[in-house]
């Protein structure tokens, strides 16, 4: 006896599902490229900052330096008026409003 072959169609539904899978490999590894590329940019900013949290530790080891020696009064004067704008009290200071 011989078996009959049935022929059978292919339904669209196979079609639409390899279709979402493929849909989905693209996406993901568009994503994961992505991903990647934030990534990288992540460590070259995090190797700038730690690059300049040590050079403003190896700043502040010179000022505490400084600072503990005691006899540099002419520096810390200095550092007073130029950077946190000190005056004696007996100045008189004038600022140009002009701008020029």
């Amino acid at each position: 006896m011989k078996r009959k072959k049935i022929k059978t169609k292919r339904r669209s539904g196979s079609s639409i599902v390899r279709l979402g899978v493929v849909a989905f490999a693209v996406y993901s590894a568009f994503t994961i490229l992505q991903l990647q590329a934030d990534v990288r940019t992540r460590r070259q900013e995090l190797s700038d900052l730690q690059r300049k949290c040590e050079e403003q530790r190896i700043e502040n080891k010179e000022l505490e330096l400084r600072l503990s020696a005691g006899d540099d009064a002419d520096y810390i004067v200095r550092t007073a008026r130029e950077r946190l704008d000190f005056v004696y009290p007996y100045e008189k200071v004038f600022i140009n409003a002009s701008g020029s």
